[in-house]
């Protein structure tokens, strides 16, 4: 007999709670969701109130000198903001929490106090006073309207839209710049410059915002810039970073370039785009020769493919994909899937060197780019220094016949790539010379010499310095930038460019002094100390030089102790001082408890046995006891990218955390290094405790690759490991396996044999991949046939479908079939047999549907029965016009089941329903696609009938999303919140929803 109880919320809804387990049918139901929860359909979980945040990302640093000549550290840790003074020792930190994530820290100086202004995004400014560093006080919230003129832009189908002008509420602040005109002791003249991301640069008196005595919407007076551009359905240019010099405001516009604005009316003076540039080939995006000035590459005339700034149009963005099936040059796709990583201005510094304006941009992947802008109005490029590269897509994906013109393959690692900020100073030696000081998000802080003549200085090798002379092979990565020796270097895991490594002697290749590495992370926003007593001195040990943010892992004060030839590279530098965003203490190297936990790239979360498993990028794994609402840490995989000398192996890039039918074996999911099995017995027997944190191990008898290092292709595979998603059967881990499709493993077989790789589908086919890029993967078992099927999600390909039958009953290999690929019906009504833009991501099937999420129209649902159907038995409901009703049945490539994917005829299924949250009255401009997801059935309560089927869906920029999905016809929204950071996936246990959130850490609602 089933007991219940019921607990009456404050606002009357009842909350039903099971204390015996749940009906047979009920149960049978439940897919464990993304998070893998193992107890997901016991209690209903709600999403009212945030009880937990753990960690967060340090994007924000500022240097601040208070009335005692005390300097001080102004710093982010996701929503919080933090102050903790400059010194070869730890010092107190005082913390405080801001209302949203902070993007940037301006410190100011009004009416004889000291007050930060934080760039709170969305959230708008949060003003505190500082005065007192260690008694910091938060004022008040102030939030930026703005109102946008018409615009036209193109959908995923190529169907133009008009876009009215309109009003808007809480524009995204991304950063503040205050302009004292030369008269800091009189504020009366100060103005405000704000970096609205969805709008452009406004300006408004620093009174406006200062005298405010309580928080409201911030008056903007003065002028205003609308810098965006559209061309698809997302905006480029809204700006990153400002800074003002020689009487004129810079502006970093990300995929735009640079703008360069008179400071009074904000009338554009000049700007600067490596992108449109084409006096030099030195940058590295070749692609397809996708320079829109060079002839033959543009598919219409160019006064509509190209505006008067040199940028791809809308009219250029509708004409390739409305003809994506047949053109084979496709810039604006080009441009807008990978390119634009490469042409990302993130900040910039600007300095005099004789006689000379030059400004030096943090250009992203296209590395640190010095630019000649002593006439604004012709900028010159005058030479760069080459990034980091990630290990973005594979291979140049070539024409349509490859992997399409709007595949997403391998941009996620390029987001967050490149050079990230930038500060240039004169050189300790004298003689007119400068040193860039620049932080890499993989190299960690660089600093190149010469700095006062890049075009001479900045070059290495001699010869041909032009990137893509032939656009087919000069493909963005290691070997294809001629102005340096590129040649990969291996450094642990993982490569690094030869010219980023010391030799024997402890010396770069020129213009490079020093190259740290990673200190505590990737390397992020940076300030240099003042000279002077006490101050900056990169000749000498014993003082903090500069400030670094490492992104995930905190902030780091480094000392530059020599930069001179002949000096050990460990001997150039040191880090006295690292602040990471918990107080946790983990496991070292050695076992022992001092292992400081930085929780900062949240990826993947998942639930089990009472304990809480988080993968956090970087910093691999760690396990965390829940009971109650206090999280504390118990265990720990190595916090490194790389083993140890005594046997330990990390879980580097760890995405998500699965287990199978063995609750003490956690398997590790990384984006680039497969699946990592982790024995937590350590957990699941309680040895692990708060303040005797284990140490866990991946042993490489349990690191199930196909590319390892010393293995080579194994099973035929050739393109990187990638464990997106998995689903176990019996023996069997079945791995989402990227572009590979679907790799099996026998994890019973020790990996170091090489033995282990059992099948695959999808990784074998040149070509475009018939499985797309696989994300997520569920199994299913056909209740009147008893055949077992693969549903994924395949990406940009949208759904893919695979019989497994013959490989998990027969034992035959490969012994799968491809039933089908297929993007979605386009469900908009312009365009109804159109494809669905953006890419799958996760997959749950409960009973007999299967449900799609999507990081653009949302989620969509299918029966099963349609998904297995095979495509030659296919009739669809509405015949097009022109299409036999049979048509379906002379089809040969299940990949190929629309004319808008280079098939013959309309043989897609039809979806039964779809949710997309910008289409919910009152969430229209929301930002966010729906991401990982928990799914959960439960049982009815005397309230209702049948079982209740409740999505927990991480929806990137919007937080988290509930759905009631109980009648498969009509999912409905139940609920939404809020979260600091960007959420990516969900796990749900004792009535707590607990959420991975990228940058924001760790989150638990209830």
């Amino acid at each position: 007999m089933k007991k219940l109880f019921l607990q009456f919320t404050a606002g009357g809804r009842v909350r039903a709670a099971w204390f015996a387990a749940a009906s047979a049918a009920a149960m049978a139901l439940v897919a464990c969701g993304s998070g893998g929860s193992t107890d997901s359909g016991e209690v209903e979980a709600f999403i009212d109130t945030q009880v937990v945040q753990i960690g967060g990302a340090t994007t924000a640093v500022a240097y601040l000198e208070d009335t005692s000549a005390v300097k001080w550290t102004l710093y982010s840790m996701a929503h919080r903001f933090a102050a903790t003074p400059i010194g070869l020792t730890k010092g107190a930190v005082k913390e405080l929490a801001a209302p949203g994530y902070i993007q940037n820290i301006t410190p100011v100086s009004y009416g004889g106090k000291s007050y930060a202004l934080l760039s709170l995004g969305g959230k708008g400014i949060g003003v505190v006073d500082i005065s007192n560093p260690a008694a910091m006080a938060y004022l008040r919230t102030m939030t930026v309207n703005y109102d946008t003129p018409s615009y036209i832009y193109v959908d995923g189908g190529g169907t133009e839209f008009t876009e009215a002008a309109a009003s808007h509420t809480s524009g995204p602040v991304n950063a503040l710049l205050v302009d004292d005109n030369g008269t800091p002791a009189d504020n009366t003249d100060d103005q405000l410059y704000i970096a609205n991301g969805a709008f452009g640069i406004q300006k408004t008196k620093l009174s406006n915002l200062m005298d405010a005595t309580a928080s409201g919407v911030l008056a903007v007076d003065g002028a205003q810039m609308w810098t965006l551009k559209y061309a698809g359905e997302n905006p480029w240019g809204g700006p990153l970073s400002l800074k003002m010099h020689g009487g004129k405001l810079y502006a970093a516009l990300g995929f735009l370039g640079m703008g360069i604005y008179k400071p009074d009316d904000l009338t554009r003076l000049g700007f600067y785009n490596l992108y449109t540039d084409t006096s030099t080939r030195e940058d590295w995006f070749g692609y397809q020769n996708q320079k829109p000035s060079d002839p033959g590459v543009l598919n219409v005339t160019a006064a509509e493919g190209l505006d008067a700034d040199g940028m791809l149009t809308y009219k250029e963005a509708g004409y390739e994909l409305k003809n994506k099936s047949t053109v084979t040059t496709y810039p604006f796709a080009a441009f807008d899937r990978y390119g634009k990583y490469y042409y990302n201005a993130r900040t910039m510094d600007v300095q005099v060197i004789g006689g000379q304006t030059m400004a030096f941009i943090a250009y992203g992947l296209g590395g640190l780019v010095a630019v000649n802008v002593t006439n604004p109005a012709t900028p010159s490029y005058m030479g760069y220094v080459p990034a980091a590269p990630a290990h973005g897509p594979d291979e140049p994906t070539g024409g349509i016949s490859s992997k399409g013109i709007l595949s997403h393959s391998g941009s996620g690692m390029l987001k967050e790539a490149g050079v990230m900020g930038v500060s240039v100073v004169p050189d300790p030696a004298g003689g007119g010379k400068y040193q860039a000081y620049y932080t890499d998000h993989f190299a960690g802080l660089v600093v190149a010499s010469g700095a006062e003549a890049p075009g001479t200085n900045w070059k290495n090798g001699g010869g041909n310095f032009n990137n893509d002379t032939n656009a087919a092979k000069f493909w963005p990565d290691y070997e294809f930038v001629k102005s340096y020796d590129m040649t990969p270097v291996p450094v642990g895991d993982e490569s690094m460019p030869k010219f980023l490594t010391a030799d024997a002697n402890g010396d770069y290749t020129a213009p490079l002094k020093l190259v740290t590495g990673e200190l505590n992370g990737h390397g992020g926003a940076l300030f240099m100390i003042p000279t002077g007593a006490g101050g900056r001195d990169t000749t000498a040990a014993g003082q903090v030089d500069l400030i670094q943010a490492s992104g995930a892992g905190g902030v780091s004060m480094v000392d530059i102790k020599s930069l001179s030839a002949g000096v050990a590279v460990a001997d150039r530098f040191g880090v006295p001082v690292q602040l990471v965003s918990t107080n946790e203490v983990g496991a070292d190297e050695n076992g022992a408890p001092g292992q400081a936990i930085a929780i900062g790239h949240a990826e993947g979360v998942t639930v089990s046995g009472g304990y809480l498993y988080l993968a956090d990028g970087p910093h691999g794994m760690s396990v965390w006891r829940t009971a109650g609402d206090d999280l504390r840490l118990v265990a720990n995989t190595l916090q490194s990218e790389y083993p140890t000398g005594n046997g330990i192996l990390p879980t580097p890039h760890a995405f998500k955390v699965r287990f199978g039918n063995d609750p003490t074996k956690a398997y590790v999911l990384s984006q680039s290094l497969g699946l990592r099995r982790v024995d937590v017995t350590a957990v699941t027997n309680g040895t692990a405790k708060v303040g005797t944190p284990a140490l866990l191990n991946a042993p490489a008898s349990g690191i199930y690759e196909h590319s390892s290092e010393s293995g080579g292709n194994l099973g035929g595979i050739n393109g990187q490991d990638h464990a997106y998603g998995v689903t176990f059967y019996g023996n069997y881990a079945i791995v989402a396996d990227g572009g590979n499709g679907l790799t099996v493993y026998d994890t019973t077989v020790d990996a170091t044999t090489g033995n282990h790789v059992v099948a695959n589908i999808g990784g074998t086919v040149t070509g475009m991949a018939p499985l797309g890029r696989a994300a997520a993967v569920r199994l299913w078992t056909d209740p009147a046939t008893n055949r077992k099927y693969a549903v994924v999600a395949a990406g940009a390909q949208g759904v893919s479908v695979v019989d497994m039958t013959d490989l998990l009953d027969k034992g035959i290999k490969p012994g799968m079939t491809l039933i089908k690929t297929f993007e979605p019906l386009k469900a908009d009504d312009d365009n109804a047999f159109g494809s669905a833009d953006g890419k799958s991501v996760d997959v749950h099937v409960v009973g007999g549907h299967a449900y799609f999420s999507y990081d653009s129209f949302g989620l969509v649902s299918y029966t099963m029965a349609s998904l297995i159907q095979p495509v030659t038995e296919f009739r669809p409901a509405v015949v097009p016009a022109g299409q036999a009703p049979d048509a379906c049945s002379l089809v040969t490539d299940v990949t190929k089941l629309s004319k808008k994917s280079g098939g013959t005829a309309e043989c897609r299924p039809p979806f039964v329903a779809r949710f997309k949250l910008q289409l919910v009255p009152g969430y229209e401009n929301l930002d966010g696609g729906a991401l990982y997801m928990t799914s959960q059935v439960l049982p009815s309560t005397w309230l209702t009938s049948g079982n209740r089927l409740l999505f927990y869906i991480a929806y990137g920029d919007a937080g988290v999303v509930k759905l009631d999905w109980s009648d498969p016809a009509k999912p409905s929204l139940m609920a939404i919140k809020d979260t600091m950071g960007a959420a990516t996936s969900t796990a749900v246990a004792n009535g707590r929803v607990y959420v991975s959130d990228g940058t924001g850490g760790l989150v638990v609602f209830k």
